[in-house]
């Protein structure tokens, strides 16, 4: 089983980076069949959509713009389960916005050319993380599980506030335990969702 960990922070020692390991981790304890893969957005080039309506997605899921969002679907497309984690920007970094309208885009003229295949991405099990630096992560929750329903990938909710995913708030390293652990537990919630 491969879940793929996606840091949408352009600081790849931060927080986001260790909410997304976290996860990894713990779907690796849960279940020691799991291998798992870190991409970090930051050593990427992923340029915005370029409205490209006439030719975009005329082959499924085949973006005409060149540069490393290829190389990334093609990784998404291989993993059983993903993991996505971004901090708290206005909402998100401008890396992960690319990421995720350029997805979109193609979801959703998949759909407008009635192309028979499935979605690339159709109910793969996706755990969402976000960090911020001490304010209230539901945008960021927000903005990522529309992207990811709109993908059509299966985000997995939690029991605690804010529900969509786990946030990190502040000095992790200062607090060790309780956002870290919650991610780790949402981590076993995405292995057990891959078994299932």
């Amino acid at each position: 089983m491969r879940v793929l960990g996606i840091v949408g922070s352009m600081r790849k020692e931060g927080n986001t980076g260790r909410l997304v390991q976290a996860v990894l981790d713990g779907a690796k304890d849960a279940e020691p069949k799991v291998r798992a893969q870190v991409v970090q957005l930051a050593d990427l080039e992923i340029g915005p959509c370029q409205s490209c309506y006439g030719v975009c997605a005329k082959t499924p899921y085949k973006c005409v713009v060149k540069d490393s969002f290829q190389g990334l679907l093609q990784k998404m497309e291989d993993a059983d389960g993903i993991v996505v984690g971004s901090p708290l920007y206005f909402p998100v970094p401008s890396r992960m916005v690319a990421l995720c309208e350029r997805l979109v885009a193609l979801a959703f003229f998949h759909d407008m050319r009635k192309h028979k295949a499935a979605h690339l991405l159709e109910d793969k099990p996706c755990a969402l993380v976000a960090a911020t630096g001490g304010g209230d992560a539901t945008e960021v929750f927000r903005y990522l599980y529309h992207f990811a329903v709109s993908v059509r990938m299966d985000p997995l909710t939690v029991k605690h506030y804010p529900y969509y995913g786990v946030d990190g708030r502040g000095d992790l390293a200062a607090d060790p335990g309780t956002a870290l652990d919650r991610a780790r537990a949402l981590g076993r919630q995405l292995a057990d969702a891959l078994d299932g």
